[in-house]
């Protein structure tokens, strides 16, 4: 799967188990653009597709994942030796620990967590 750079189509990359990525999604149907979904109850990304986002965002991938919620602390516990790769193995095996869903449209690329914000994100 290759992120397409394009103001022309959003991308929304969310875990549809999780109440935020099917309003997201909701909101961006509003929008006259064609939506590719990536939902991750049903679509695995690798470890490069997580490093490629994560490096678009200029953010470490530790950042793409709540480590404060407490299903994250209960499952993983203390994750404060972790490396790069360990980030990126638990986001493959657990893609319900993202921060917030992910949204793209050409350059631009963020982690939504209010649905509201993708009428502001279009423009």
């Amino acid at each position: 799967m290759i992120f397409a750079n394009t103001d022309k189509e959003i991308t929304l990359i969310y875990y549809s188990q999780e109440h935020i990525g099917r309003q997201i999604l909701a909101y961006a149907h509003t929008e006259n653009l064609p939506i590719h979904d990536v939902d991750l109850a049903h679509v695995s990304l690798s470890p490069t597709h997580w490093a490629e986002l994560a490096s678009r965002m200029n953010i470490p991938v530790k950042d793409l994942i709540n480590t404060e919620d407490s299903d994250f602390l209960q499952n993983f516990g203390d994750m404060d030796n972790a490396d790069e790769n360990d980030w990126l193995k638990l986001l493959v095996h657990n893609p319900g620990i993202l921060r917030a869903p992910i949204v793209m449209k050409g350059t631009k690329i963020v982690q939504m967590s209010n649905p509201q914000d993708m009428l502001y994100f279009i423009d």
